[in-house]
């Protein structure tokens, strides 16, 4: 008698129908998995803010007062490479108090070999040596993982330094040394060759932000004119530059006609600078102010390389919603793109001292005099 066996396998139709089920799982799993990644992305973007506040409080503690935003040493022409033209950036300060000393004694110390002073020399200039040399190479925490634009140079920064919360916060001269708004008269903590104190920030140390975040441009570095104007719709996100818009210290309210909501319109020149030198003090490298809100666009009444001035420079982020900021205690908050701004129609050069530019503008001011109704 013949026995007769039989193996089944799966058809096509079943085939088909393990696939489908194993898509819509995997469609439902990915937005998750996405999810948690960037809030662990966000969790180390808060983690660098808090130290880069921690840091600077221990600054406080041993020279009882805040770092600079900008400052080093002078130029002397009959001297040759005699100084940074007082370019260095107050990142570099507070290095020992974040883990930093090695690479801070580098910087401090110079190299004379390559005729580099101590200090380094001017934040446009070279240092010879590769990516461990000086400042050629930013530290870890300087860099969110969120920011997309940190891969541009090795150089870059994702976090800036409050200018302030009024008129001064934007400048009115070149931001080199021999600008008069550089100095005391800006109303945040972080000024041109000024130190701030604890006694200097009368709005309260919770009311007054420090650091925030601010994306590494992801375009071109421009030459003297800018890159060239945007010739498409969906060219370049207003988030990673700088759009030049003339008048704007007039009504900072047109700063927001760069841009479509997400990218800048037709025919907008703009500079690709920010957070590319972490060590060059000048604003649009390393600083940001609080009269747009988070996330909007950033513009300049005229383009100069990294110099171009007055600005506007509102903190950016990829983030949904909002941006990450330490504020003046330490503690770490996330501001919303949709906080009180108050009268952005106000020009620029009237808004000195008590800002106009609402729950925002107050935060940015060390020494206002606003009521501050910022919610958490």
């Amino acid at each position: 008698m013949r026995v007769r066996f039989s193996r089944r396998g799966f058809t096509l139709v079943e085939l088909l129908v393990v696939i489908a089920i194993i898509g819509i799982l995997v469609g439902l799993l990915l937005p998750a998995v996405q999810a948690a990644r960037e809030a662990a992305r966000r969790m180390q973007c808060t983690n660098n803010l808090k130290q880069l506040g921690l840091a600077a409080h221990n600054y406080e503690s041993a020279f009882k007062k805040f770092p600079y935003r900008q400052g080093g040493t002078d130029w002397d022409g009959s001297r040759g490479n005699s100084g940074n033209r007082f370019r260095k950036s107050g990142f570099i300060s507070i290095l020992p108090y974040i883990e930093g000393g090695n690479q801070f004694a580098i910087i401090e110390g110079g190299d004379r070999v390559n005729n580099i002073n101590p200090g380094g020399p001017e934040g446009w200039g070279t240092w010879p040596g590769g990516e461990r040399a000086g400042w050629n190479s930013s530290p870890g925490f300087m860099r969110c993982p969120s920011d997309n634009g940190v891969t541009e140079s090795v150089r870059s920064n994702s976090y800036s330094m409050c200018l302030g919360g009024d008129g001064t916060a934007m400048g009115w001269t070149q931001w080199g040394e021999t600008s008069i708004t550089q100095g005391t008269r800006l109303s945040g903590i972080f000024g041109y060759r000024s130190h701030a104190s604890h006694g200097s920030i009368t709005d309260g140390t919770s009311n007054t932000l420090m650091y925030s975040e601010r994306l590494v441009a992801r375009q071109p570095y421009p030459n003297d004119s800018g890159n060239p104007a945007t010739t498409t719709p969906t060219q370049v996100l207003h988030r990673e530059t700088v759009a030049m818009v003339p008048g704007m210290h007039n009504n900072p309210l047109l700063c927001k006609t760069s841009t479509n909501g997400i990218y800048l319109g037709v025919g907008i020149r703009h500079q690709g600078n920010g957070g590319k030198f972490w060590h060059d003090g000048h604003p649009i490298y390393v600083a940001f102010n609080t009269i747009l809100g988070p996330n909007s666009p950033s513009c300049s009444d005229a383009i100069a390389w990294g110099d171009g001035a007055p600005a506007i420079l509102p903190p950016t982020s990829l983030h949904t919603g909002g941006v990450n900021a330490t504020r003046a205690d330490g503690s770490v908050t996330f501001f919303s793109d949709s906080i009180d701004t108050g009268n952005l129609t106000v020009r620029a050069q009237d808004a000195i001292g008590f800002s106009p530019y609402g729950v925002w503008g107050a935060l940015g001011t060390k020494a206002g005099g606003e009521v501050n109704r910022a919610e958490n």
